[in-house]
């Protein structure tokens, strides 16, 4: 089952491939590599064109990518990888080939140059990553065990917190409780941000230590198979003050007006506009600055984008995260994040720790 999704992607590229009027794709971006052939090793390059399907790599990968690669034809370059393309014959000269511009670096475009004189090298704009858009039935499944790992960890992890904790000691515990439930490792470096810096929307753990009547903001992911999930919450040290509390209640309320709107055929502005709006009407509009999700997949930050000016429309088997946050400079911050499927008439959250308002003592 796995290699038909794994042939279907690489049939769909190829459509996309000639929709831009080149002869073919090279692929550099280790995520889009691991995509398109199941290859999870650190040093490759794949070529896409209407006649070959070629994964090149070196001989430390020898016997990873021969169980690893599906539908690729697989080389093992003796010098550089872009020498074997050109040893192979895999890329035509005249041609006209794209590469992926946000990847490929100038001294590899240089030699791109010198070694296919006649060929002219095309610009692309994730090309891999429109197509990655749309989850099959094994992804989901990754991205669901992901979930299910990130809530089990936070659900065992949350009773090690306690006033005088640094931030840091909190986020190591909750990577080790990821690593026990078979996370092959953080989604990303987590953010642990206590007092007034829960107002710091990317505040990673720091030496700052947790205080009684501290709001804190929990944001991590495990990766499954490749796979991320990416979870907030934020939860009170001690007593919380009414103002924190109104501002949870505030979040937790516009968190749910989208999950509840989210469906097949809105589009990402729209489900933006809804949380958006909802915090303006409270009076905290200014204190909510990023879009209110993204896509999720290999990369935790994945197309699309679900915000303000994203005119995409959600699709069946879109997964996407729904996180809104208002942050006051000095005061606190309040985020609260889920990972949902699109759904023809709906969605499904995949992170299912409860949103209870929870002050621990």
């Amino acid at each position: 089952m796995a290699h038909n999704f794994f042939l279907k992607r690489l049939q769909h590229l190829r459509h996309m491939v000639a929709r831009q009027n080149l002869q073919g794709l090279l692929i550099t971006n280790p995520v889009n590599i691991r995509y398109l052939t199941g290859f999870t090793g650190s040093s490759g390059i794949a070529f896409v064109s209407d006649e070959h399907a070629a994964f090149v790599t070196d001989f430390r990968y020898l016997d990873q990518a021969g169980e690893e690669v599906q539908n690729f034809s697989i080389f093992i370059s003796i010098h550089t990888l872009l020498d074997t393309l050109k040893e192979k014959n895999l890329i035509a000269s005249g041609a006209k080939i794209g590469f992926e511009a946000e990847h490929l670096s100038y001294s590899l475009y240089s030699m791109l140059n010198n070694l296919f004189p006649q060929t002219k090298f095309v610009p692309t704009e994730k090309l891999v990553e429109q197509l990655a858009i749309q989850k099959d039935e094994s992804e989901i499944s990754f991205l669901k065990q992901a979930a299910k790992i990130a809530t089990e960890a936070l659900t065992n992890v949350l009773p090690h917190l306690k006033a005088g904790l640094r931030e840091f000691e909190f986020s190591a515990e909750l990577s080790y409780r990821l690593r026990l439930l078979g996370a092959e490792r953080d989604a990303f470096e987590p953010i642990v941000a206590s007092g007034w810096r829960s107002a710091l929307p990317h505040g990673i753990a720091s030496e700052k230590v947790i205080d009684d009547g501290d709001f804190v903001v929990i944001d991590f992911g495990a990766v499954y198979r490749g796979y991320a999930s990416d979870m907030t919450r934020t939860v009170a040290m001690g007593k919380a003050s009414p103002q924190m509390k109104r501002i949870y209640q505030i979040v937790k309320d516009a968190q749910q007006k989208a999950i509840d709107s989210a469906r097949a055929g809105i589009s990402c502005h729209a489900l933006d506009q809804i949380a958006r709006e909802y915090i303006h009407q409270k009076g905290f509009g200014t204190y909510f600055g990023h879009s209110l999700g993204h896509g999720l997949g290999l990369d935790v930050h994945s197309l699309p984008r679900v915000g303000a000016g994203s005119e995409t429309i959600l699709q069946e088997n879109f997964v996407i995260t729904i996180e809104p946050g208002i942050y006051i400079p000095n005061v606190g911050g309040v985020r609260i994040e889920d990972d949902i499927v699109i759904q023809k008439d709906g969605c499904e959250v995949l992170t299912r720790f409860p949103k209870e308002f929870l002050e621990i003592e």
